[in-house]
């Protein structure tokens, strides 16, 4: 009890319990060579061993089955019960076994009460230097213990080598080795190199109100001031943007917009769309609302109307600026050029269901994935120049092809000497 008491200053004492017991049934289980458990009797500060045997009126196996009369009061026959059984001394290789259990659950029980620290700093920004690979997985060092970046948390634009210093933000703890789960993809990360780089947002004079990324290639960050006679877009750019430019270079070139909050959704979906010049924009409420897909009146989006010059901007490469302004608003945009009428129904709705083959197609031939042969038409051939079914081509013997005539190396082809012809 003396090395248990000693060992709580740093472990979690019913940790240490759990271990010594679960050590001891191990050792008590290879020695006998039957299933038991152990319990430690804290009082009395000793362990005391256990086997699950059956109630039964006639014993006729004594390691599995107990009288009635012995077995616990209010037991019934057929029913499971623990009765201690005498410990004994357990064989080297059993104490060796048990040994190592208490020694792994010990030493993960110490690394998880140093990750308990950083509970507090989930969602916060950490720096960290890569110590190896594992898999898909990068183990990181954090200083008093380590972390695991997973593969499903790290950017496919982005590659790490051992000691290489990247900054990740703390993902969750859980009970595993290492225990603290970092990422580089989610918003906090990028959200923490602002605060790193801009001392508006330390002192809390400037406030990052949401962000939206595409890990890598794009992102939207949306900054409010609470002074003001602070720009908080002006303030986490930097002179000439070069704090933005720092977060971009750590991102791995990743681009950021930094735009201006407002309360209103309308505005703030309009600054979000920067840097394409809106014409109008207008929110769609309820099925009964005039414009715009189902989608979006089902949600209560936004509709969007720009001049057909600024579309290609305002939508952004494969989409990507839009859905990153409707991320960052956090409701449904949809965009529409001047003049043109937006979409009010499915297309299939419109167009109403299909029937039958589409025109110009023939029926499909089950013997290959393509088009089946028309009628007169030679089979069709696969990669491997065989025929696929239908007659042969020859009812006789082929006919030997001609030989082409030679050429010399100019090209020039080679005529037989006129004496040869005369020949």
């Amino acid at each position: 009890m003396a090395a248990i008491e000693e060992l709580a200053v740093e472990v979690d004492r019913a940790e240490i319990i759990a271990g010594v017991e679960q050590a001891a049934g191990l050792a008590a289980s290879q020695s006998s060579g039957r299933a038991l458990s152990a319990r430690l009797d804290t009082g009395k500060g000793r362990l005391v061993c256990y086997a699950r045997k059956r109630v039964a009126t006639e014993v006729r196996d004594p390691e599995t089955q107990v009288a009635v009369a012995a077995a616990p009061e209010g037991s019934s026959p057929g029913e499971l019960v623990e009765m201690p059984v005498p410990f004994g001394t357990a064989a080297r290789s059993a104490a060796r076994a048990a040994r190592a259990v208490l020694e792994a659950r010990l030493r993960a029980a110490r690394m998880l009460a140093r990750a308990e620290r950083y509970r507090d700093r989930v969602g916060k920004l950490e720096t960290a230097i890569v110590a190896r690979r594992e898999g898909q997985d990068l183990i990181v060092n954090l200083g008093p213990v380590e972390g695991r970046l997973p593969a499903e948390e790290q950017s496919r634009h982005e590659v790490f080598n051992p000691e290489d210093t990247i900054r990740v933000a703390v993902h969750s703890i859980e009970p595993h080795d290492p225990p603290v789960i970092l990422s580089r993809i989610a918003p906090a990360v990028l959200a923490g190199l602002i605060e790193r780089e801009t001392p508006e947002v330390r002192r809390g004079v400037v406030r990052v109100r949401a962000v939206a990324r595409h890990p890598g290639l794009r992102a939207k960050v949306a900054v409010s001031s609470a002074a003001p006679d602070v720009d908080p877009v002006a303030a986490c750019l930097g002179p000439g943007g070069s704090r933005i430019r720092a977060v971009s270079r750590e991102l791995r070139g990743e681009r950021v917009d930094v735009v201006l909050w407002n309360e209103r959704v309308e505005k703030f979906a309009r600054n979000a769309l920067r840097p394409a010049e809106v014409l109008d924009i207008r929110r769609v409420d309820g099925e009964s609302g005039d414009g715009g897909s189902r989608r979006l009146r089902q949600s209560g989006g936004l509709l969007v109307t720009v001049s057909e010059t600024e579309l290609p901007r305002t939508l952004g490469k494969r989409g990507q600026n839009v859905r990153l302004a409707s991320e960052l608003v956090g409701v449904p945009i949809e965009v529409v050029a001047e003049g043109a009428s937006p979409r009010g129904d499915d297309r299939r709705e419109r167009r109403g269901p299909r029937t039958g083959p589409s025109p110009g197609r023939g029926p499909r031939d089950s013997r290959s994935p393509r088009r089946g042969p028309r009628d007169g038409a030679s089979p069709w051939r696969g990669p491997d120049k065989r025929r696929r079914g239908g007659p042969p081509r020859h009812d006789g013997p082929r006919r030997p092809r001609s030989r082409p005539a030679r050429s010399n190396r100019s090209g020039q082809v080679r005529k037989p000497a006129p004496e040869a012809r005369g020949r």
